[in-house]
């Protein structure tokens, strides 16, 4: 007679089902509930802050957009902490972040950030005097965001960064604190008196 796993039932047929040991003898039947793998079962998970393309891509609905946002920003330095911050980023629907939570582990490498307290600042069109009240930044990095911005809207947190030269840290104070709307229509200068 087969010797049974001292486990408890129910671990044992978790492990069994992920082939972390093998199937009980006498229990190959198609009928038994047992053998039947459940019809989703994520097989493996990605840590977010150190995901490849090609894990991305294995995520339903996940664009070559998406992949590439993603990979700049990891290339950046800049790490997510939890869902909202991933789903606010990429504009994903509340359905989609459902069908992608089962296979995303959110592990920060290094020191934890501090999650936001205020409703996220729109880089495209708040005030300059909005921004450097807002943003602790120098007073020549917030002016330097006045002038790209004037030249071309901020798409994501992967292009301020990059047209900014910002360094992970400073992109990861702003991750679910800024978004990126477009600007106000009309000119960009007050016209003059």
């Amino acid at each position: 007679m087969a010797r049974r796993h001292w486990l408890d039932p129910l671990a044992r047929k978790v492990l069994q089902a992920m082939g972390d040991l093998p199937q009980d003898a006498g229990r190959t039947g198609k009928n038994n509930r047992y053998d039947q793998k459940p019809e989703v079962s994520p097989n493996w998970c990605i840590d977010v802050n150190r995901a490849s393309a090609e894990q991305w891509r294995q995520l339903p609905g996940c664009s070559e957009i998406m992949v590439d946002q993603l990979l700049r920003l990891q290339q950046g330095g800049v790490q997510f902490s939890q869902m909202e911050d991933l789903a606010q980023l990429l504009d994903i629907s509340e359905g989609l972040c459902e069908q992608w939570r089962p296979y995303l582990i959110f592990r920060w490498h290094g020191d934890a950030p501090q999650l936001p307290e205020q409703a996220p600042l729109n880089l495209n069109s708040a005030s300059p005097t909005l921004l450097a009240k807002t943003l602790p930044w120098p007073d020549e990095r917030v002016e330097r965001l006045i002038a790209e911005r004037r030249r071309e809207p901020f798409q994501n947190l992967a292009d301020l960064q990059e047209r900014l030269c910002l360094p992970p840290a400073t992109v990861e104070a702003l991750i679910g604190r800024v978004r990126f709307g477009s600007r106000p229509a009309g000119p960009s200068l007050p016209p003059r008196g």
